[in-house]
């Protein structure tokens, strides 16, 4: 059965029916603000971190019909009947219901057409901001005037500690407030307590996001998430479209909620435009700032046109013809487009991964570098050091680098290290130094994660010990915590062919590199130990 096709002139994957045998997801946003979304709309949003700063909630192990996410609900007001923009939640049959999505590079765009209302919605991150743009249009296909009303909803946490919020309710629950603020809604985490904003694993902090509209007034509000669905209310069957109206309430603890209700009446053929913005900080300052920055049709367009240049433009130093389409659209879009996402997040959030790893998963990110490296080979330098940093002075590594929680010289080695770690270095840095014809980067003094430096070149050789030191009874290197195989514990006794197979590649990766820099003693040193 075809549920879509890849349209390569307009660089989108494009998915015809939304009852997908799955819901098949897109990433918004970059490295430091961003989200997963999905064909239906559901998925969540995110500051820094998947875990420690999730914006808005998200149940995983749903079932697709029940996942919450950026959710744009119509209602029209002569009858009361309503439904999603997307097919789902609420599930109008298929045979009444037209519905497309568009999954681009950075943004994603529903369409849908239900009893002669079409309605669109382009989802994305501005380059440089913290919020996300729901850009919305409404248009009559009918021959008549229409009233219809417009719900952008979204359903964000408690606490921005997503482990927290989902578990520790006898705290969780009493700490969140809104409010509106000349048209905005302010969300509030822990309003009574200070801001400490230099450290951001502090969970227990004031924090605020906000939702608002740019381009329209809204007739009514939401901040009480009891109040839009009612007792027994589902995202499918909220109490607010079936009366009609929001209860214009804030939430002082409990459950927050952010919606907005637009009434409309369209003439026939008329289309009305607006934006929805969610984002980080408070309504009084970040978000009045982002409502001027979107307040017209042609600043939302520009905003979108940067997006596409800034992926697009990343993706562009690769290109291949084959006479296979579907191998020509892997590689070169989708394929370096996957391989940028895995490099800003490290695989941490998706919809089966939530979060809880909490930072940069030290032999993935080293892996990813391998393909980032003819892509974006500034940020593959940057992000390289920092994992050097999280290398300490035995040799071993960090298992997770946070970059927003990363002190070089000062963190405490783990009581177990894995075996491979240090080794997948000597396939990410020959691969950033073959690409950019960067020798000096192997001259470059790097902290250690618990003290002492060293430079790029010493820090090699040190992963390269730390195997040497630790070698079982037929010679070959210790398991250690694991060899990449996480569920194999094989512990100081144990062997691994796997890290065996490794330790070879690194030296005679660091034996070429020696003969490179003209270091004669350490290109033997590795020959040796490599025969």
């Amino acid at each position: 059965m075809k549920f879509g096709y890849f349209d390569d002139h307009n660089l989108e994957y494009v998915i015809t029916r939304p009852d997908t045998p799955r819901p098949w997801s897109n990433y918004l946003g970059r490295a430091d603000f961003g989200g997963v979304i999905t064909n239906n709309a559901a998925g969540y949003i995110f500051y820094k971190s998947a875990d420690q700063g999730r914006l808005t909630r998200f149940r995983f192990n749903s079932a697709p019909a029940e996942l919450g996410g950026r959710h744009i609900y119509l209602r029209d007001r002569e009858d009361g009947d309503y439904w999603s923009n997307a097919w789902m939640p609420v599930g109008k049959s298929l045979d009444e219901f037209q519905a497309e999505c568009r999954h681009g590079t950075g943004y994603t765009v529903i369409k849908s057409v239900y009893r002669k209302i079409r309605c669109e919605v382009r989802y994305f991150a501005p380059v440089g901001g913290t919020f996300e743009v729901w850009h919305i249009t409404v248009a009559n296909l009918d021959n008549r005037n229409r009233r219809i009303q417009i719900f952008p909803t979204a359903e964000p946490q408690c606490n921005w500690n997503a482990t927290d919020d989902t578990k520790n309710l006898q705290y969780s629950q009493y700490i969140a407030q809104t409010r509106m603020v000349d048209g905005i809604l302010d969300i509030a985490s822990n309003p009574n307590m200070p801001e400490d904003p230099d450290n951001f694993t502090n969970k227990d902090q004031q924090r605020h996001s906000f939702f608002a509209l740019a381009g329209i007034e809204a007739a009514a509000f939401e901040g009480d998430l009891a109040s839009f669905f009612g007792p027994y209310g589902t995202y499918a069957k909220p109490h607010a479209l079936l009366a009609g109206t929001c209860g214009n309430r804030h939430a002082y603890g409990d459950m927050p909620f952010a919606a907005f209700q637009v009434d409309l009446e369209p003439e026939p053929g008329e289309s009305v435009t607006f934006a929805a913005l969610f984002g980080v900080g408070e309504a009084e300052s970040e978000g009045r700032r982002a409502v001027a920055a979107m307040d017209s049709e042609q600043a939302v367009e520009h905003a979108l046109g940067e997006v596409k240049e800034f992926w697009q433009s990343r993706l562009e130093v690769l290109s291949a013809e084959t006479p296979d389409p579907g191998f020509n659209s892997m590689i070169n879009l989708w394929a370096p487009l996957n391989n940028l996402m895995t490099f800003y997040w490290s695989r941490t959030a998706s919809l089966v991964y939530a979060g809880e790893r909490d930072g940069l998963g030290f032999r993935d990110s080293l892996q990813d570098l391998v393909g980032s490296a003819a892509l974006v080979t500034a940020e593959t330098r940057e992000r390289l050091e920092l994992l050097l940093t999280g290398q300490y002075a035995n040799g071993g590594c960090k298992p997770v680098v946070q970059p927003f929680n990363h002190h070089p010289g000062e963190e405490e080695p783990p009581e177990q290290f894995r075996s491979d770690d240090a080794m997948w270095f000597f396939n990410a840095v020959p691969a950033y130094v073959k690409e950019t014809g960067d020798l000096a980067f192997y001259g470059k003094t790097l902290p250690f994660a618990d003290g002492g430096e060293a430079s790029v070149f010493g820090h090699l050789r040190r992963a390269i010990e730390f195997s040497l030191e630790r070698s079982g009874q037929h010679g070959l290197p210790c398991g250690l915590f694991n060899d990449w195989n996480d569920c194999i514990r094989l512990g100081e006794s144990g062997e691994t062919v796997f890290v065996a197979l490794q330790l070879r590649l690194a030296l005679d990766e660091y034996a070429a590199i020696a003969d490179l820099l003209g270091e004669a003693e350490e290109a033997q040193w590795a020959r040796t130990r490599l025969e």
